[in-house]
């Protein structure tokens, strides 16, 4: 089972890329790394990026968003490592903007989908907070490649284009007993200073 961090966007809205934002002195990438492999789930953490921004990460398992589809999103992220490692069983999705992900949250969601995956068939188990989806802290099966290439060819590579046509089920981030902040998004600098006030509190 693989983990991907998604850490190819160009946050415009942060002001510079927000892989190498610091949260409690460690690069965002730097401390979501180190909680994927606390889990001892994994046999490899990849990260997902850009061509620009490849060569600044001091990791190395990174893969460059494929020719075809650079610049669709995080889409494109997932594709371009499912197609690069395509007999592995399982993928860990997990976007850098979300740096206080804990390892409880991982585990709890893998059980999710475990549980769910003979009766169901699951494609994708993933994370929601009240009615908002969360496909971007998620574990894919390799199951989903057909359906994230065809979307990517498509004009809507949108992440609900491909959930909504596979089976997919959602987690509540109620279920996990983490600090409430553990999936906080962080897309603009005042996001940052606020989880950094919710961590100090």
């Amino acid at each position: 089972m693989k983990a991907m961090i998604l850490a190819g966007g160009h946050s415009e809205r942060f002001g510079k890329p927000k892989a190498f934002a610091e949260i409690e002195g460690q690069p965002f990438y730097k401390k979501i790394i180190n909680t994927l492999t606390s889990t001892n789930m994994f046999n490899e953490v990849i990260i997902s990026t850009n061509e620009q921004l490849a060569p600044l990460f001091e990791h190395q398992n990174v893969v460059i968003d494929d020719n075809n589809s650079r610049n669709k999103g995080p889409l494109a992220g997932i594709y371009s490592v499912m197609k690069q490692y395509s007999d592995e069983e399982l993928f860990f999705v997990v976007s850098v903007d979300t740096p206080m992900i804990t390892s409880k949250a991982i585990s709890g969601l893998y059980q999710f989908m475990i549980s769910h995956l003979i009766e169901d068939h699951l494609d994708i188990a993933a994370f929601k907070d009240a009615e908002t989806k969360i496909p971007t802290i998620a574990f894919y099966s390799p199951h989903a490649l057909k359906t994230i290439e065809a979307a990517l060819q498509s004009d809507d590579y949108s992440l609900r284009h491909v959930y909504n046509q596979l089976s997919t089920d959602w987690l509540d981030v109620s279920e996990i007993h983490s600090p409430h902040y553990w999936y906080d998004n962080i897309n603009y600098q005042q996001d940052l200073d606020s989880l950094k006030t919710k961590i100090r509190n």
